[in-house]
């Protein structure tokens, strides 16, 4: 069932994305990572260190891009009725009738 869902038709967009963003999660950080090494940070005292914080912050900006894109979509099940057709209203929202 896990894998299946993925790869039904009105997933395809929601695949791509992951997979996008999969990808990037991966070849990004470790790029980043040896380019800091090699060229940014190689005359500081603790190289690595450098370059692992700033492949760690790279991670941080793909999941927030990733974050972004799916907050973003489009929701197909919008809700502008309003009333009691939308539901009956509880709590806060219902209103008194004594």
């Amino acid at each position: 069932m896990g894998w299946s869902l993925l790869f039904e038709p009105q997933n395809k967009e929601v695949a791509q994305k992951l997979g996008i963003a999969t990808a990037l999660m991966f070849t990004v950080p470790i790029t980043v990572f040896y380019f800091c090494l090699t060229f940014v940070f190689h005359e500081k005292e603790d190289p690595e260190m450098w370059a692992g914080l700033t492949a760690v912050v790279t991670v941080n900006l793909v999941i927030a891009g990733y974050v972004y894109s799916a907050f973003s979509e489009e929701d197909e099940f919008t809700t502008t009725s309003e009333g009691d057709a939308a539901g009956p209203r509880v709590g806060a929202f219902k209103q008194r009738t004594d």
